[in-house]
């Protein structure tokens, strides 16, 4: 009865599996459609304006050459502005999708580049630290989804939590990588914020988060507390 049981057991266990592995590939398939539709909104309101503008200011400048030179000059250096302006909106639409200096330059330098960006734009001071003995990740699904948490967290720093100063510690253990994104800012009640199957909202952005890693084989944790500040802690196999 006992053997029965524990295969019974065994089985139940590979079902919920199965089951949970079918919702996160749903849910990864849905997760594509929304980022497609938010990259169609954003090329169509941005670049696809700017393109049409700049055609119409070109047939301007066609017409003012032969009447005024000197105002065709200055319509002509006020669409290479709109134009250069547009090419970092595309530039900033790209890196969204894919960081290509991942590739190029690896993991650990993309991040130092975006953190050094992010303070930049945003006021908020990054204390990067490196532990361990670095380890290549050769797989490039565990390299982007590392980039993508501390992107989602600091995102979320700056959005939700107030802080000025963000830490990201980045551990090499013999098997995995761990990852630490932390503030001391407002911090939010964890029952509050779900980040489980049954939370439609995503909790800050933090469901895809998790259920990209969990199908990478790795585990996502959340501390905080009002008033406290806000952890969160990712460990990734190496492969």
């Amino acid at each position: 009865m006992e053997y029965l049981s524990g295969d019974l057991k065994d089985l139940n266990m590979q079902l919920e599996d199965v089951e949970k592995r079918k919702y996160l590939a749903i849910r990864v398939i849905q997760a594509q459609e929304e980022e497609r539709s938010r990259v169609a909104r954003e090329i169509h309101d941005g670049p696809a304006q700017v393109l049409s503008n700049v055609v119409l200011k070109a047939e301007i400048c066609e017409k003012l050459i032969e009447t005024d030179i000197n105002k065709a000059k200055e319509e002509l250096k006020n669409l290479k502005q709109i134009v250069r302006e547009s090419l970092v909106d595309v530039r900033r639409i790209i890196y969204a999708l894919r960081p290509m200096s991942l590739e190029d330059i690896g993991l650990i330098p993309t991040l130092k580049k975006y953190m050094d960006k992010f303070s930049y734009e945003t006021g908020i001071t990054v204390n990067f630290q490196k532990r361990g003995i670095e380890k290549e990740v050769h797989d490039k699904n565990v390299a982007l989804t590392i980039f993508r948490v501390v992107q989602e967290a600091l995102n979320n720093v700056y959005k939700h939590s107030g802080a000025k100063h963000a830490s990201v510690i980045m551990e090499f253990t013999a098997i995995d990588i761990v990852i630490t994104v932390s503030d001391k800012g407002k911090g939010f009640n964890i029952q509050e914020i779900k980040v489980d199957k049954d939370d439609n909202m995503g909790g800050f952005g933090l469901f895809s988060m998790k259920e990209r890693i969990e199908l990478l084989d790795g585990t996502m944790e959340i501390k905080s507390c009002p008033g406290k500040g806000t952890t969160i802690r990712v460990v990734l196999p190496y492969v």
